[in-house]
């Protein structure tokens, strides 16, 4: 049983119902109040510092700040969002997805409370959602531009390069923002990419073994390509330099 199952057996009846549907909806209200002038992402974005002061609703209302300002990229981003989303929720259930998002969600505030002079918003969170979704549907394309058909698992690649030089070169609070999104992907696949890889090795040894073990012949006819490893029986003379065997020798002698 993996730590997935063993979590689910016991806590499986803790989930939040359509939990996709109302970070977006609340994203879309939020996206209308910025263009209506009424809220700023200033006012929503996770702060350690001013939670520490009392705006405790940062805890929450970082998860719902737009991931776009305009109104094309923002709509297209929702949809996108959703159709990822929607996917791994019917692949795992209610309670993974949750728990999916429940870690990053976590260890984001975490992180913002040790560092209080940080900002931290929903975008590494989100950007996890593309790697779950790569890491599972791989061969699924997407229409770069609306025109080039791009495998979503290029797109994964792209993310993880964008994710490690964000932790190369941001400074503390952003190098854990990006762990605590990276976090839950190698919760959930983890296990599966290390036995991939120890499977990897095991077949590479074996292949190494076997080659070891075979060897190379010593002798190998010109002609037929007999070796005195594949027929240790057979004898094997040398004619101007080439090798061959005492059955070729006798095929090529008249009757």
């Amino acid at each position: 049983m993996t730590i997935l199952d063993a979590l689910e057996k016991k806590f499986g009846k803790f989930t939040v119902p359509h939990l996709l549907p109302i970070l977006l909806a609340g994203q879309l209200l939020v996206f209308l109040g910025m263009n209506a002038g009424a809220l700023g992402p200033e006012m929503l974005l996770l702060n350690g510092g001013l939670v520490r002061l009392g705006e405790y609703w940062r805890l929450f209302t970082f998860m719902i700040v737009p991931m776009a300002g305009n109104m094309l990229f923002f709509f297209l981003s929702v949809y996108v969002t959703y159709m990822i989303g929607s996917s791994l929720e019917r692949e795992w259930g209610e309670f993974r997805f949750g728990l999916y998002f429940g870690v990053s969600w976590f260890i984001t505030i975490v992180t913002a409370l040790f560092f209080p002079l940080g900002v931290f918003t929903n975008a590494y969170i989100m950007g996890s959602l593309i790697l779950a979704y790569a890491r599972l549907f791989p061969n699924v394309e997407f229409l770069l531009f609306f025109v080039v058909p791009l495998k979503v698992k290029y797109i994964g690649y792209a993310l993880w390069a964008q994710f490690a030089l964000s932790f190369i070169q941001g400074n503390m609070a952003g190098k854990m923002a990006v762990a605590a999104a990276s976090v839950p992907f190698f919760l959930f696949f983890g296990g599966e990419i290390l036995g991939l890889a120890k499977q990897k090795k095991r077949s590479a040894d074996y292949h190494k073994k076997v080659k070891a073990a075979s060897g190379t012949p010593f002798h190998q006819c010109a002609s037929c390509l007999r070796n005195d490893l594949s027929d240790p029986s057979l004898n094997f003379r040398y004619e101007n330099g080439t090798c061959i065997c005492d059955v070729c020798v006798k095929e090529r002698k008249p009757a």
